[in-house]
């Protein structure tokens, strides 16, 4: 599976900076796999006005839904309890794309 990878950030993040994206990451991640049946998979992310964006991004069939169960639910709750925002698109025939943002003052 062709995985690409991009991160622009000058050092450390927060440690609750840095384990929230990882779980966010490894979670979509799992998910595009489980679900999706990509070819391919994108994650870029960059600090930008002290706010870390991650987007995870997939060529699969799309159609993930929050209201399908507590997977998504359970991860916009765990960035929203760290003051961050979770957005989910993700259309029939993809691509679905995943977009964390956090504060990296948390």
């Amino acid at each position: 599976m062709p995985l690409t990878v991009t991160i622009d950030v000058d050092g450390r993040l927060p440690a609750a900076v840095e384990s929230t994206a990882y779980f966010v990451v490894a979670e979509a991640l799992t998910n595009a796999m489980r679900h999706a049946r990509p070819n391919r998979i994108a994650v870029t992310g960059a600090v930008q006005r002290s706010w870390l964006t991650v987007e995870v991004r997939d060529d699969g069939v799309g159609g993930a839904d929050p209201a399908d169960g507590s997977g998504l639910t359970g991860l916009a709750d765990r960035v929203d309890r760290r003051g961050g925002r979770l957005t989910l698109t993700s259309p029939l025939g993809g691509p679905t794309v995943l977009r964390l943002e956090l504060p990296c003052s948390v």
